[in-house]
């Protein structure tokens, strides 16, 4: 499984944590192709792309060492103006940093 890290602007008034989900090895690659395509394929559907709808953050909110621990709504909604999951996790997935399999 791939890790995809959607990393929160910070303001020096301000910390959200960053926040990540797990998905499909090569997945989100294929469905962020898909969103810029203008070509009429079967598309591909989000549950297909990721591990399930859970959104995680370490314990710390900083970094991703150590415990993972589902961030509170109301930080989702700070970050992403909606505590829709399945909207959060398509704007992870298409805006978020691709990290390597994960064991």
């Amino acid at each position: 499984m791939e890790k995809i890290v959607y990393k929160a602007y910070n303001s020096p008034s301000q910390h959200r944590p960053d926040v990540f989900i797990l998905a499909e090895p090569g997945m989100a690659l294929k469905y962020r192709a898909q969103k810029k395509s203008t070509k009429d394929e079967s598309p591909l559907a989000l549950v297909d792309v990721v591990q399930s709808f859970d959104i995680f953050q370490s314990e710390t909110g900083k970094g991703f060492e150590g415990k993972t621990v589902r961030p509170a709504k109301g930080d989702l909604h700070s970050l992403f103006l909606t505590e829709n999951n399945e909207e959060i996790v398509e704007k992870i997935v298409l805006e978020g940093e691709i990290q390597g399999a994960q064991v």
